[in-house]
């Protein structure tokens, strides 16, 4: 019994807690700088490693069910032991278990270590606003037979100078949508963020943290008791505990504030993301301006952005063509501030 809970734990611990804590400080953000026109991204080292990722499900995966299988046998083991029914201590099986959980606390940093000697380290790369590609994805989830669902993404993604029609290796971002309003609406939020600046958008709704469940949750209490509902109330109680959902807010907003500032060095782009005076901001290409009017006046006379095709070859605007060079480098690491 005892082996099994624990095992059970192991398992929402690993998986829950250690894998998911293990991805976000292995995700960089996306830093954008209006003032410069430029957008930062990391990037992943060119070609194979040979060794997996610390963020690798399936290399989590395995030692987990090590650390799970070898940890429910050492509390049975254990038990047997210490009520004198073994004569000798399970040390192997303790020994594995211990060099199993060991291993996914510290692959992580065994991980940098070996890129740093052979120099696969990470970089941080500068991409004019300009260049940077949105796209809206649509995956239909395939079943034996029939499509069982449909999936929409959004990811803005630098593209590769060197290598055209490609991005650069591990950089961007992606989150899913419900749609392709949902993808227009995702770019139009950092659109407008780049192009007229912060006054230009609305703060993001701040629904995670435990002042903010609280406050739900003070709110739900008063509309059950508005409405002489104590049925809905309990059962909103009960769900809550069933979810645990109180626990759920708290660590959300312990990762938010202890576990993704991990994903980039304190004093990650310090000197390029200093304000600059506005006589200094970088400005719009005249291709991109020229557009923009052809653009606002067509929504002007009700036309919809996604019936509108190819705009650049609609309204007659030559974009320039793309640059060769690869874009400004350097180390994503501490002391690398720029």
């Amino acid at each position: 019994m005892g082996g099994g809970l624990y095992a059970g734990f192991l398992f929402v611990f690993i998986l829950g807690i250690i894998w998911i804590n293990t991805l976000l400080k292995r995700i960089p953000p996306i830093r954008l700088n209006r003032q410069r026109r430029e957008v930062a991204f990391v990037v992943d080292p060119p070609g194979r490693f040979w060794l997996p990722a610390p963020q690798n499900l399936w290399l989590v995966s395995i030692f987990g069910a090590i650390a799970m299988g070898s940890g429910l046998i050492v509390v049975v083991e254990l038990a047997d032991w210490l009520r004198g029914a073994e004569e000798l201590f399970p040390l192997s099986v303790f020994v594995i278990h211990t060099f199993s959980m060991a291993f996914l606390f510290l692959y992580s940093a065994i991980y940098d270590a070996i890129c740093w000697l052979f120099k696969r380290e990470r970089r941080t790369v500068l991409v004019p606003w300009e260049d940077v590609v949105a796209v809206c994805g649509f995956n239909p989830n395939l079943g034996p037979g029939v499509v069982t669902g449909f999936g929409w993404n959004f990811a803005l993604l630098p593209p590769d100078p060197e290598r055209p029609g490609y991005t650069l290796p591990g950089a961007g971002i992606m989150v899913g949508v419900g749609g392709l309003p949902g993808a227009l609406a995702q770019w139009e939020y950092i659109r407008r963020f780049m192009e007229e600046g912060a006054e230009a958008i609305t703060p993001s709704a701040k629904e995670w943290g435990v002042e903010w469940y609280n406050a739900y949750v003070a709110r739900e209490k008063a509309e059950c008791e508005r409405t002489n509902d104590p049925a809905r109330w309990r059962r909103s109680r009960r769900k809550r505990i069933w979810e645990h959902a109180r626990f759920a807010h708290w660590y959300t907003e312990y990762r938010m504030k202890h576990i993704l500032p991990k994903a980039v060095p304190s004093d990650w782009l310090a000197e390029w993301s200093k304000p600059l005076p506005e006589s200094q901001w970088a400005k719009p290409s005249a291709a991109l301006n020229e557009l923009s009017e052809h653009l606002r006046a067509a929504y002007q006379r009700g036309e919809k952005f996604i019936e509108m095709g190819d705009i650049e070859k609609r309204f007659g605007v030559v974009v320039p063509a793309a640059r060769q060079q690869a874009y400004p480098t350097f180390p994503f690491r501490r002391g690398s501030s720029r």
